[in-house]
């Protein structure tokens, strides 16, 4: 329960803010959208957040594809891209990733030019706003001693 109600701090949100944005913009059916998924579940960010973020990313994500898709065409069609793709696809869990499509590679490289950017606009105003949490140091009772104790076989028998 934890994961759902106990990361409310500023870094928390601003993360699963972040890691919305970005898998928000990823076409879904790759590798790359669920390693950036592992990476947001296994981070301290903010699970309801990102899912949320992720959900309002995603129904906006095709009026980005067009970008996205000349920014992977530039990519691809470069000498240095072909050399760097060709190179990346004799790895045999690359091709999964679909980084040869020119809107994958467009809205990955996209998410990840963002992700700096989209953290600090989200974490300074939260850092601001959201109160900070007042730690109490823990209240320090007395040891209690043997002599303050009652033992039940020494009791007297106006106490029985």
């Amino acid at each position: 329960m934890d994961t759902f109600t106990g990361r409310f701090g500023p870094r928390e949100i601003a993360l699963g803010i972040t890691f919305g944005v970005l898998l928000g913009l990823l076409p879904k059916a790759n590798l790359l959208f669920v390693v950036f998924a592992v990476f947001f579940f296994l981070s301290h960010a903010n699970i309801v957040i990102g899912v949320s973020a992720t959900l309002v990313i995603s129904f906006f994500a095709p009026w980005f594809y067009p970008w996205a898709d000349l920014i992977g065409r530039e990519i691809l069609v470069s000498a240095r891209g072909q050399q760097i793709i060709g190179t990346l696809f004799c790895i045999p869990v690359v091709p999964w990733t679909m980084l040869d499509n020119t809107v994958v590679l467009g809205t990955f490289l996209l998410g990840i030019v963002l992700f700096l950017p989209v953290f600090l606009i989200a974490w300074i105003p939260l850092k601001i706003i959201l109160p900070k949490k007042k730690e109490q140091p823990p209240q320090a009772t007395p040891p209690q001693t043997m002599s303050s104790q009652t033992i039940p076989s020494q009791a007297t028998s106006s106490q029985v």
